[in-house]
């Protein structure tokens, strides 16, 4: 039997939704690797909430992980008599991460670029005078659209579950969009109070998502993806 995700996200089965979410929250920030944590441990905890936040996919998983031990048992005899085959198994591999890349992977990276391309001539032209409404404005207008952007790609995101495989592709593509929408915050702070330190910050932030960009998109090239 496979690893119970409400275990993996120190919950009983009869967690609500808001406890699930909550548990989700505070584990990754206990487990996320910019804090140290462990990739394993923190992709195991994105593939539990991506299981059970998915009414669709928890509504399954509850049914068939928490069947009679004799008949899962029985299940996971025939799946590992189907998948037996090195070829079989390799084919399914190879269709889950071109899928993968596809849905997943493709559209936001291409959102991502939409955000960082257009960045350094917003910044250009609100340096002009920062203090001019209309400017201002327009940066705000920037900001505004870009984190709609964002809260798209966090929904793309969580459609589908990282094979594993390439599972380091995934951890840098949440890290990317990620460095994106800190940089987006600090930038919408400040327009509030003109602090150039936040828009120094944001600026930084690019800098690594845009790092971290070309590497997925070199691994992506050498592995053929």
């Amino acid at each position: 039997m496979g690893k119970n995700l409400y275990e993996e996200l120190g919950l009983k089965k009869s967690a609500t939704k808001s406890e699930i979410k909550s548990s989700y929250r505070s584990l990754v920030k206990q487990h996320h690797p910019d804090a140290g944590g462990k990739k394993e441990r923190f992709l195991a905890i994105q593939n539990a909430w991506e299981t059970l936040n998915d009414p669709i996919k928890k509504k399954q998983y509850d049914s068939s992980f928490f069947s009679s031990s004799s008949s899962f048992d029985s299940l996971n005899e025939n799946w590992e008599e189907k998948f037996n085959s090195k070829k079989n198994n390799s084919s399914i591999k190879d269709k889950e991460v071109e899928t993968w890349i596809k849905e997943i992977y493709s559209p936001i990276n291409r959102l991502i670029s939409q955000i960082i391309k257009p960045l350094n001539n917003e910044i250009k032209e609100l340096s002009a005078d920062p203090y001019d409404d209309q400017l201002m404005e327009n940066f705000c207008s920037y900001i505004i659209l870009s984190q709609k952007k964002i809260e798209k790609v966090e929904k793309i995101y969580n459609k589908k579950i990282v094979p594993k495989s390439i599972s380091a592709l995934g951890l840098d593509l949440y890290h990317c969009f990620s460095k994106v929408k800190d940089a987006l915050s600090e930038f919408d702070r400040y327009t509030q109070g003109y602090v150039d330190n936040y828009l120094f910050d944001g600026k930084e932030m690019i800098k690594e998502a845009k790092r971290i960009q070309s590497k997925m998109s070199t691994e992506k090239k050498s592995k053929n993806f």
